[in-house]
């Protein structure tokens, strides 16, 4: 008897809090329907008149979310509490953490990039950082993750993505995508793959201009959707449309292609959001006016249109120029009667219901600041497993595993060695170091040379010091990118470390004084270098 009491008890309840964004959409004027759809940047460390200018775009225009610029944590949050608080409904807040905070925010943890995670064949290392990644965005108010990349890098000089990618193959791009969004998304962070149909093969960035792929769709399907397929099937929350234009498919960059973008709504079938990428950036702008953009994307099918930028100038722009003619653009349509408000429903509605699926119809605001999340042990110690599992044999000719009895001399690319992690330990050790662009370097004397290269140091210069060295007798490490590997062809032992941090640093050491094996994958075709 009391259980069917509490049943009757809890069913009304249930009842009601599933119809929340149905009953606030009933109440809804157009104007604040229209806002919904908006995303404007905010900036925490900005000044007292970028925040007098969200005021007013919230209160005046009912705007529907924010993604968050360079900021610290505590700062963050109390200015998103804020504007969470003069706001009618809960704003979405979103953020660009690819590899964590420490991407767009001081003093935090950042994870590697894709690339690197692209090299590491223990999975549950991946779930575990988007779990991280989620975890910590929580904790400054953040709900939507623009992650995973899922573009397949198929053109090593894209300039945009490189190693934002996890790979050159399809299947390693999808299946580690897989594994942070699940990491994610089980933490209740949207995570939002982008950028759909692909940037993996342009050479030129959408900041600036136009990006153009002449794929056809038998390709693009192929190649370019085979990331999308496998995370839709496995319920992403959103998805990234791209600024690319496919002239074997369409006249309109991707973003505003109604064709392009019902590949993925009609015929794959994704039901969750669909976002813009920033319809600010050059590609759209020196082609379209800022009304047209909003308009197209609009009709396209995207149901949330982000705006983007970093620099003050860029922001004020965006706040006081570009959205209110993007707004009006879109109003006048509805007023007008060109387009059917039952459609500006049905995105309104699906914005609401993951906004109520996130529970921020019941508490929108994020915990007081908490260092100890934020900066916490656990996950500076999954950072330094990443790295270690990365570490990757690009090329062994019997120098690898290192004989440290085989009197070594390392050098390194780096100028200054009093202040070089690697140099104070192997000094430490009784290894004598060196750079490399030392005067009268001698070598004949020693049988085994390590060198280090970072990749910020890769000069012609260096590369000119380099013809000095013995490759049979020669060990490198690289911290950079694959792509550069093309550059060392003649030395037959390379381990590869990825990226330029104290972690990957520490991974290096630790397998030079066999602390650790490097159980890394090349996540790229080695034939392409």
């Amino acid at each position: 008897m009391n259980r069917i009491l509490c049943l009757f008890i809890i069913l009304p309840f249930f009842l009601f809090s599933k119809n929340i964004s149905e009953k606030i959409l009933d109440q809804m004027t157009l104007d604040e329907k229209i806002g919904q759809l908006f995303m404007l940047p905010a900036c925490p460390k900005s000044d007292e008149n970028h925040l007098k200018d969200l005021e007013d775009v919230i209160t005046k225009y009912h705007l529907g979310g924010v993604i968050v610029k360079q900021s610290d944590a505590e700062t963050q949050i109390n200015f998103l509490n804020h504007l969470q608080k003069i706001s009618k409904l809960p704003l979405f807040v979103s953020a660009d953490a690819e590899w964590g905070l420490g991407m767009r925010m001081e003093d935090t943890i950042s994870f590697p990039k894709n690339m690197t995670l692209g090299a590491i064949l223990n999975d549950e290392l991946l779930y575990e950082m988007g779990k991280e990644i989620a975890l910590q965005l929580k904790a400054v108010g953040v709900h939507i993750n623009f992650a995973p990349v899922i573009d397949i890098n198929s053109n090593a000089k894209n300039p945009i993505i490189n190693v934002r990618s996890f790979s050159d193959d399809k299947e390693i791009v999808a299946k580690k995508a897989n594994l942070l969004m699940q990491g994610m998304q089980d933490q209740n962070i949207i995570a939002c793959p982008k950028h759909f149909p692909g940037l993996g093969d342009v050479i030129v960035d959408p900041h600036l201009d136009i990006p153009i792929a002449y794929h056809n769709l038998e390709r693009l399907e192929n190649i370019e959707f085979y990331p999308y397929d496998v995370l839709i099937n496995k319920n992403a929350k959103a998805i990234m449309t791209a600024h690319v234009l496919f002239p074997k498919l369409s006249n309109l960059p991707a973003t505003l292609c109604k064709e392009i973008l019902d590949i993925l709504i009609k015929e794959k079938g994704f039901k969750n959001l669909l976002i813009t990428d920033a319809l600010n950036m050059k590609a759209l702008t020196k082609y379209y006016e800022a009304g047209e953009i909003s308009l197209l994307s609009h009709i396209a099918g995207n149901d949330i249109l982000l705006y983007g930028a970093i620099g003050k100038v860029s922001v004020d722009e965006i706040i006081l120029d570009f959205f209110p003619k993007a707004f009006m653009a879109l109003k006048q349509a509805y007023l007008e009667k060109t387009l059917d408000e039952e459609k500006l429903n049905e995105h309104v509605l699906k914005i609401l219901k993951a906004k109520e699926d996130l529970n921020l119809f019941e508490n929108r605001y994020a915990a007081p600041y908490d260092p100890d999340i934020i900066l916490n042990p656990q996950a500076l110690e999954l950072k330094q497993k990443l790295f270690d599992a990365a570490l990757t044999i690009y090329k062994n000719d019997g120098l690898l595993p290192i004989d440290l009895n085989n009197n070594v001399l390392y050098l390194t690319s780096s100028q200054n060695l009093s202040e070089n992690l690697i140099v104070k330990k192997l000094v430490l050790e009784g290894i004598e170091c060196k750079s490399i662009y030392e005067r009268h370097l001698d070598l004949s004397s020693k049988n085994l040379v390590i060198l280090s290269i970072y990749e910020s140091c890769v000069t012609e210069k260096l590369l000119d010091k380099m013809k000095k060295l013995d490759p049979d007798n020669t060990i490198i490490f690289f911290f950079g990118s694959p792509y550069y590997l093309q550059d060392f062809k003649e030395f037959k032992n390379i381990v590869l470390a990825y990226q330029e941090e104290e972690e990957a640093y520490r991974a290096v050491l630790a397998y030079i004084f066999g602390d650790i094996s490097a159980n890394g994958k090349l996540p790229i075709d080695a034939k392409s270098l």
